[in-house]
């Protein structure tokens, strides 16, 4: 019989887990918060940032993009978002923080929640937009929305990629590392939430370090998008049943769900 999952992982940037896990703890799941990446701010100087007025159209690709940006221009103590330039994002969760950091009035252009989050989904909007995209800014970190940069720029759009944070690869503590040992060694096997795919590269080159790829190929996955099954199973080098992974867009409330799913799943599985 399949294993009743009590273990949840979360690898979510720290700060970002919080609603998640506080709601799994409610429903008698043990949580421990793994963030798989450390996301940082890109340090410039003012007059290096890339002006939204300068644009006819602003893609943040990530929260971290929002929240990087706005940094950057809070040393601009005048500065408000120009009504010219559009903004536009993968999904309502990042639109939600583009209108918290500059103005709750703002219109973000996005793929609907119940779409696929992704530059495949936000295309068709921009296509049917009448306002002319002469110029456009991808707000992303180190790379990535690379297919959409392309696409904008054969409907003839000069488009600037911005890098305003950087990711790199999260040094676990000694104890967390002792923990997921510990697990092994019990045979407890957690479900995992992850959530992008240097997250996914990222996990898997830690647990490789520990000698836990083989315990982690047993787990159970939630995935904030289907993208990330083919690249986690190629890490793995098999294929993952399918009772034990679940799809769901990032908003919080459905990746309880998606959890929800995991433990009925688990528990009626033969």
């Amino acid at each position: 019989m399949a294993h009743t999952p009590t273990t949840a992982i979360l690898t979510r940037p720290a700060g970002r887990n919080t609603f998640v896990m506080n709601g799994l703890l409610r429903r008698g799941w043990c949580v421990k918060e793994c963030p798989a990446l450390e996301i940082r701010e890109v340090l410039t100087d003012a007059i290096e940032v890339p002006r939204p007025e300068s644009f006819d159209l602003i893609v943040f690709v990530s929260r971290a993009a929002v929240t990087g940006y706005q940094s950057q221009l809070s040393q601009d103590d005048t500065f408000v978002w120009p009504p010219s330039t559009l903004t536009a994002c993968m999904g309502p969760v990042t639109a939600a923080s583009i209108r918290r950091a500059f103005g709750e009035s703002l219109s973000v252009l996005h793929p609907e929640a119940e779409r696929a989050q992704d530059s495949e989904a936000l295309w068709p909007l921009l296509v049917a937009l009448k306002q002319p995209l002469e110029k456009v800014l991808i707000v992303r970190g180190q790379d990535g929305r690379e297919w959409l940069s392309q696409r904008l720029q054969l409907l003839g759009s000069s488009v600037t990629l911005y890098q305003a944070y950087t990711r790199q690869v999260a040094l676990w503590p000694q104890a967390l590392s002792e923990h997921f040992l510990a697990l092994q060694q019990a045979g407890a096997l957690p479900s995992w939430l992850l959530t992008s795919s240097h997250g996914v590269e990222a996990v898997f080159k830690n647990l490789q370090k520990l000698g836990l790829t083989d315990w982690f190929t047993r787990s159970s996955f939630v995935l904030t998008h289907e993208r990330l099954r083919p690249l986690l199973e190629k890490l793995l080098g098999q294929s993952i049943a399918n009772e034990r992974v679940v799809v769901v867009s990032p908003e919080d409330e459905v990746i309880l769900k998606g959890f929800e799913q995991l433990s009925h799943r688990n528990i009626t599985s033969p």
